[in-house]
């Protein structure tokens, strides 16, 4: 039997394959984008028509262009499931996988958001998209939404910050970190064992924590955690957001974004919400979600949704 697998299948590719299905129905297809002659390559789910002849060509409508960012977590096209019917009507939807997630590398040395946010800007100009981007960033996604806004403001038209980790310190998860008995964020994040991923899935949500299969959570572990191990730690020691010794986060000139946060969150506490909305001045509006922990989008996605597309239309 394979990796994760019962009775010779892998639950998780099924699900796999029905997300890929569900995005396929939504008007998407993964396309992967090589960067700087082949130096970086980003894996996108992207608009795509089907014309009478029934071959499908790039989507080329003037419909807004929404790009979503995801966490630390997985890739894109699971973290944003939730979301695509419910934009893909009214916009022409991004779902990236960043550098080192999901079917995203580099071979750079780098390794910061500011590679991240590059990368995004680089693959948005290879698919023609140049102005009036919207995106939408959770967790360390929106870190990076932070600084496309900041180096590319004539292309960033709107920030949506969902749980970002713009304001984490060194020191911020000290306490959570304290009760699995961890050194570093990235032990939380970067699970090595099933009980680590069990802890991580704890924290992260107010849900309860599904009963999978002890060959499913392998799986899932494998799949997503394992591959890019090292270059994962490294964006987490590298990132210039809270990090000792670095300069006060720039203003962005942006004239409207929107933080949202759940009121349970406790990765990124409501309390490096209060900096976010403060550090963004009036502008921008603060929701909280109540109910919700880490992934607002995932755990309340009718009313994620509804939120966001009240600021998307406001």
């Amino acid at each position: 039997m394979g990796r994760g697998s019962c009775f010779g299948f892998s639950i998780l590719d099924l699900k796999l394959s029905q997300l890929k299905q569900r995005y396929r129905a939504c008007g998407l297809k993964p396309e992967v984008v090589e960067l700087d002659n082949g130096v970086s390559v980003v894996r996108c789910q992207l608009p795509w028509e089907q014309p009478e002849s029934g071959v499908w060509s790039a989507g080329a409508s003037e419909k807004p262009v929404l790009l979503f960012l995801h966490d630390f977590v997985a890739d894109g096209m699971i973290n944003w499931e939730k979301q695509i019917r419910a934009f893909t009507k009214g916009f022409n939807v991004y779902v990236p996988d960043l550098v080192f997630f999901g079917g995203s590398s580099s071979t750079s040395a780098e390794r910061s958001e500011v590679l991240q946010a590059n990368c995004m800007v680089k693959m948005l100009h290879a698919l023609d998209v140049y102005n009036e981007v919207t995106v939408v960033g959770a967790g360390y996604g929106g870190v990076v939404a932070f600084w496309m806004a900041h180096l590319f403001p004539k292309l960033v038209q709107r920030v949506v910050f969902v749980a970002a980790g713009t304001h984490m310190t060194p020191t911020s998860q000290k306490s959570l970190l304290a009760e699995f008995d961890y050194d570093h964020i990235s032990d939380l994040l970067l699970p090595t064992t099933v009980k680590g991923l069990k802890n991580l899935a704890s924290v992260a949500t107010t849900k309860p924590v599904y009963r999978l299969l002890q060959p499913v959570w392998k799986d899932v572990l494998s799949r997503f955690f394992d591959e890019h191990r090292h270059e994962k730690v490294e964006l987490l020691n590298r990132m210039v957001c809270g990090a000792r010794g670095t300069s006060p986060l720039p203003q962005l000139t942006q004239k409207k974004s929107l933080i949202i946060w759940g009121q349970n969150d406790r990765i990124t506490s409501l309390e490096a919400a209060l900096k976010l909305k403060l550090h963004m001045g009036n502008s921008t509006d603060l929701v909280v979600m109540n109910k919700c922990g880490h992934f607002p989008h995932v755990e309340n996605p009718d009313s994620f949704n509804r939120i966001l597309r009240n600021f998307l239309n406001s």
